[in-house]
């Protein structure tokens, strides 16, 4: 399947924003132009090889911690990409053991991640099939970041140093992983799909 490059109007980038902000109140510029160019390009960035986006996946599900969240974050204004929270692929028994207090912030024990490696496959594939066959055009993603500023700068204001920050991300060709406060309370564990493949995940 051909993935269509996504385009949004001003509004719904402002909405996109709004939505980030809402679920992730200590949100930061930074943070915004990473789930900007999700939106825009999805998981383009990575390296095509389904056995290292395997094993990155499952390196990081052996890590994480039970928390409650919503299954998946529309990024892409219901046309677009979405953010698949990791846990969303993980059976629990039942509902009261995913809202159960006492384990929050806790290892999820061992006995909930076995037999995965089918969906982790079919995710891994997702990802591929979620990617642009041509990559990523960063003279684009540059062109529809500087259209994007005085908007995001509407919204939320950056620091010097995130400014500094992303012009070397947009010189080195890189995309930053989000901001330290961003990740110490949120602790963000979630792999970019297009919204198209998401049934093959989320029955």
């Amino acid at each position: 399947m051909l993935m269509v490059k996504p385009d949004f109007t001003s509004e719904e980038i402002r909405e996109i924003i709004l939505q980030e902000i809402k679920l992730h109140p200590r949100s930061h510029y930074l943070d915004v132009f990473k789930l900007l160019y999700q939106a825009f390009y999805g998981p383009s960035h990575l390296e095509p090889q389904r056995e290292i986006i395997i094993q990155n996946m499952n390196k990081e599900i052996n890590s994480m911690k039970w928390k409650t969240e919503i299954p998946y974050q529309d990024i892409g204004a219901n046309k677009g990409f979405i953010r698949l929270n990791l846990l969303s692929i993980i059976s629990f028994p039942d509902d009261y053991l995913k809202q159960n207090s006492k384990l929050i912030n806790k290892k999820i024990p061992t006995e909930y991640l076995t037999g995965l490696e089918d969906k982790i496959n079919i995710l891994a594939d997702c990802i591929l099939q979620s990617c642009f066959e041509d990559g990523i055009d960063w003279n684009d993603w540059i062109n529809k970041w500087e259209n994007c500023i005085p908007l995001v700068k509407s919204i939320i204001s950056p620091t010097t140093e995130e400014e500094l920050i992303i012009e070397d991300c947009l010189t080195k060709q890189i995309i930053p992983t989000h901001s330290k406060e961003y990740r110490k309370l949120y602790n963000p564990h979630y792999r970019v799909i297009h919204h198209s493949v998401l049934k093959h995940i989320v029955q």
